[in-house]
């Protein structure tokens, strides 16, 4: 289990991390985008926190993540050259509905 500030979760199991990288990968690929850049790293933790917060099937979180708007401006420049072209100019901060 984790608590922070007064909540408590519990700890991700290894099928849990099987299906987030999976649909973290697919969001990837779809988007040209190494899964190591600031873009993902960005989404990677967007979907955690959905997946903490009760969405835990792969295809409504597949469904958030593709409704996320990211402005790349506000990440952190990449190591290397892998950044998601697809959310180039893209604004506003990570909104998604539940489609």
């Amino acid at each position: 289990m984790i608590q922070h500030a007064g909540i408590t979760k519990p700890a991700l199991q290894p099928d849990d991390l099987a299906m987030l990288t999976a649909v973290l990968q697919g969001w990837c690929r779809e988007r040209s985008c190494g899964i190591d850049s600031p873009a993902a790293e960005h989404v990677a933790r967007e979907l955690v926190s959905w997946f903490e917060c009760g969405i835990r099937d792969r295809h409504r979180l597949a469904g958030l993540m593709r409704h996320m708007h990211l402005d790349l401006s506000d990440l952190p420049p990449a190591s290397d050259a892998g950044s998601c072209a697809a959310a180039r100019g893209k604004t506003g901060q990570a909104a998604y509905h539940d489609g």
